[in-house]
């Protein structure tokens, strides 16, 4: 039995337009998403999606057929640095007022993270390692480009001991975390929904 669908974007570009008409351009904008079964506690992870040197408008149409195909209870976008105008660029232009703002933040208390509103990027990077080496992660046996690049991706994340002596995650240098870190935002929303399924037991 399928418990939760959940689909998280990774944002790249700007709103102002470049003048080769790419909003998106030199990072990619990441899309991921995953389901979360009851019966064995697994989390497969289904749709993987980079625009590279795109526009908004034909992401805005993917999400709106995603929407449409896959029938997801979550979506969301990561409203960090230009995310937030990407938000709002969806939700005025292109009616996609389901698509919910998350920031990444770090060293959260564990009543925030309870609270969902803003993803601890170290804790969840944690989670996501320790649920991947248990096996709770399924992949696609045949994958597409793009859920390669996110299997990829993976294994380049490392941890960066800051300035202030606390541990954060970054890809390899020129590597890029557009997948991984929309998978984090999944991973984060089905976490909270596992701790609410066995406060209810």
């Amino acid at each position: 039995m399928i418990g939760l669908k959940v689909v998280m974007c990774d944002p790249a570009g700007k709103v102002s337009p470049f003048n080769d008409d790419y909003d998106i351009k030199n990072d990619p904008f990441g899309i991921i998403g995953a389901e979360f079964d009851l019966n064995n506690y697994k989390i497969r992870w289904r749709l993987a999606k980079q625009f590279k040197k795109d526009s908004f408008q034909n992401v805005a149409m993917y999400l709106k057929d995603v929407k449409n195909r896959v029938k997801p209870n979550f979506m969301g976008l990561e409203t960090n640095n230009n995310g937030l105008d990407i938000l709002k660029l969806f939700h005025k232009k292109y009616k996609l007022n389901y698509i919910h703002g998350v920031t990444m933040s770090g060293n959260l208390t564990e009543k925030t993270r309870s609270k969902g509103y803003s993803v601890d990027k170290t804790f969840i990077t944690k989670w996501f390692k320790k649920k991947h080496e248990e096996g709770m992660f399924e992949f696609p046996k045949n994958p597409t480009e793009d859920m390669i690049e996110f299997m990829n991706q993976i294994p380049k994340i490392i941890p960066i001991m800051t300035a202030n002596g606390s541990t954060t995650y970054k890809a390899y240098r020129n590597q890029h975390d557009d997948l991984f870190v929309a998978a984090l935002h999944c991973c984060n929303i089905i976490r909270l929904f596992i701790e609410e399924q066995e406060r209810l037991k």
